[in-house]
Order: structure tokens, then sequence, then C-alpha cells
């Protein structure tokens, strides 16, 4: 009996060590991020750290030149670069980092946010974030989805989008109907109607 304890310890062990990295880099990043203006109060200006630290400013902006790496100003003092942070929020939006996207594009370019960085377009039972690139000739626009605040962000697709909805008769219905609306228009006032039962927030 004695010699059999450790031996299931270490079995504990191992099995704990293979569950751990079997969790991607994407899930370890994605957990803790800060609840974001969903109250109705005026909106705070914070940047999550790699780390998970968040600290908040009075004033965050975004800083883009011909000559100059975009990057965030806060309290007109402080540079805090794309590559330290995975999230902040700024009196415009809230914003997530390329490395928590599951999305293989990237953008270089700062369009309405930081290079890569996605905005939050749609706040509720399910989340939507969108995020514009240059793709040579025109500005792309990609969505994200999120269920709740703890879930994935993952890219938008009709199969993914059915699969979130999939509970709610009457917004499947809809993203199901020969309803006129352009197609991105259509799918996001589907996200609306599946949020619906509770407080909805844009940007």
């Amino acid at each position: 009996m004695k010699k059999l304890i450790p031996s299931i310890t270490v079995l504990c062990s191992i099995v704990i060590l293979l569950h751990s990295c079997a969790v991607s880099k994407n899930s370890v990043e994605q957990q803790n991020l800060p609840d974001q203006n969903l109250h109705d109060g005026p909106l705070t200006c914070f940047v999550q750290l790699n780390d998970g630290t968040i600290q908040n400013y009075t004033s965050l902006k975004l800083v883009t030149g011909i000559f100059v790496t975009p990057h965030l100003l806060a309290d007109n003092k402080v540079v805090i670069n794309s590559t330290d942070i995975i999230a902040y929020q700024n009196k415009e939006h809230y914003a997530v980092a390329a490395k928590i996207l599951t999305s293989k594009k990237n953008s270089r370019v700062a369009v309405e946010t930081l290079p890569g960085f996605a905005v939050k377009v749609l706040s509720g039972k399910l989340n939507v974030y969108s995020r514009k690139f240059y793709n040579g000739a025109n500005t792309v626009e990609e969505y994200f989805l999120q269920q709740g605040n703890d879930g994935y962000i993952v890219a938008y697709t009709k199969d993914v989008l059915l699969t979130m909805l999939k509970d709610d008769i009457k917004a499947l219905e809809y993203f199901n109907s020969n309803s006129m609306s352009p197609k991105s228009r259509k799918f996001l006032e589907a996200v609306v109607l599946y949020n619906s039962d509770q407080s909805l927030t844009r940007n």
C-alpha cells in the first residue's frame, strides 16, 4: 500500500501536467479579461498587460503617424506599446489584441485602433468584435464572436454563429430569413435579437 500511494501521486501529476500542456496559449490569455463598459456610468480608461495586470488611467489615446509606430499615450505622458498589452479601453472603445483572436490574419496598419486589435461593437450574452485591416487596396472588416466575457473570441463564420444562436428560435429564424439587409448587418441584427432579453450595449 505504501508503494501504491507514491505511484498514484506520480500518475496524477502526469495527468495534470499533460492537461495543462493541452491548454492552448490562446485559452490562457483569454481568461480573466476585465468586464468592459457594461455599466451605465462614464467609461474608464485602462490597459491590461500581458501578465493580466490592469492599469487605470485618466486618458488613453491612440497615436499614429507616418514615421510613428502606432501606440497608446496614457495621461499624455505614458507610452504603451501594443506588444505589452492584451486589451485596453479608452473613451471610444474596448479592444483586444490579435494574440487572443483565433485568426491567422494580421495587420500592421492602425485602423481605428492599434494594429491587429479588434474593437468590441456589441455586448451581451453574445459579444461581437470588429477588426479592420488593409488588403492592399481597401479596408476590410473581419468579425469575431464571444459567448459571455469568459468565452473564446473566435472568427465569425455562418456555422459558428448558427451554433451560438441554436437556443434562440427568433434570432435563428431572422438570420435564415430572406431579409434584404446587407450580409454583415443581418448578422449583427441577429445578434441584437439574441441579446435582446438583457441590456445591450453598443461599443
